[in-house]
């Protein structure tokens, strides 16, 4: 089943709640209280928004998080990919991404690629689930635009 962890669903909260929420800095207690999440885990997931560049963090005793973009320019693609990584549906369906691992080693190429008969049209489906989410947006998200009607153009525009 393909499904989002929950990081990057605390992740979302988090970046909602910076979207809507008071003005100035939120504080990770803050988020973690009013939403009920584990402090540590949505911690570490806005370390992740912060190193991807889609969050501010400001350190010391006032010190919090806000938006480092608007919410009409920060994807879900962009999200997926500062908290997971590379979001491929399989393995050869992002070899370009997955050339070295992160400790700078070869990764292994797929033994059945050339062969492959699912290959392609696998490839295909991926670069579709890549394009839908970067069409989705967070001001999509707090503005409650249903998944349905990206859904629908994305369908209409490839048919």
């Amino acid at each position: 089943m393909l499904t989002l962890t929950r990081k990057t669903e605390y992740g979302l909260i988090a970046l909602t709640h910076m979207a809507i929420g008071p003005e100035g800095l939120s504080s990770a207690r803050e988020i973690a209280g009013r939403y009920e999440v584990p402090l540590a885990l949505l911690m570490n997931v806005l370390k992740q928004l912060a190193q991807g560049e889609i969050i501010r963090s400001v350190r010391g005793p006032q010190g919090g998080y806000s938006l480092a973009l608007p919410p009409d320019k920060i994807t879900l693609l962009s999200v997926f990919r500062a908290i997971e990584g590379p979001v491929h549906l399989t393995y050869c369906s992002g070899l370009q991404d997955l050339d070295c691992n992160q400790n700078g080693d070869k990764k292994k190429r797929c033994q059945i690629m050339g062969n492959c008969p699912v290959g392609a049209s696998i490839r295909e489906v991926d670069g579709r689930l890549t394009e839908f989410l970067e069409s989705i947006t967070l001001a999509d998200i707090i503005e409650h635009k249903t998944v349905a009607r990206s859904t629908a153009d994305l369908v209409e525009n490839k048919t």
